[in-house]
């Protein structure tokens, strides 16, 4: 009986230790989440906000068939986001993954205009949050809301072929690779 005591007590306390760790560790992912006022920052959520609508997008990509001197098959890209926003912000989100942005002579990734009669904020700064596949572009300045505006960026990136994204596949026809 006092054996089946023992035991009975190193199971709770054994169980109370292991509910307290788990709170612990969803703590601590709770925190690091979120920034200083406590309201998880837009690029560390995987949906994209509502405050900006894609027009279009005009792409331009050029795959290299053959591997360049490592060994690697890439392509260049550029692209042009053509977006109304719906509500202002000073902040543009885009999806982004396993892509070398060109940095422009101001430091960003990126280039923002405006269509029609207004000006476009310039970007204050720019940068890849890798955990939310995002390229995150934050403004001086609030984008007015019910205007238009263009983003252009240009890129780099590996042709791999692992069937993700921008991929190539090979095979092989009367012993000839293609």
């Amino acid at each position: 009986m006092e054996k089946s005591r023992k035991i009975s007590k190193l199971c709770v306390l054994c169980i109370v230790l292991g509910v307290l760790s788990v709170a612990t560790i969803v703590t601590l992912w709770a925190i690091a989440l979120t920034d200083s006022s406590g309201v998880s920052a837009p690029w560390d959520k995987y949906r994209l906000p509502d405050t900006l609508k894609p027009d279009y997008y005009n792409l331009t990509l050029w795959p290299r068939l053959k591997p360049n001197a490592q060994g690697l098959y890439i392509f260049t890209g550029k692209s042009t986001v053509v977006f109304k926003c719906m509500k202002e912000t000073d902040l543009i989100l885009i999806h982004s993954n396993k892509l070398n942005y060109t940095k422009w002579e101001d430091g960003n990734l990126a280039k923002l205009s405006a269509l029609g009669s207004i000006k476009a904020p310039t970007i204050k700064t720019s940068w890849l949050k890798e955990t939310t596949q995002f390229l995150v572009v934050q403004l001086d300045d609030k984008l007015t809301a019910g205007e238009s505006y263009k983003l252009y960026t240009e890129y780099v990136g590996e042709l791999a072929d692992d069937l993700a994204g921008f991929y190539r596949s090979e095979y092989e026809e009367d012993g000839v690779k293609k």
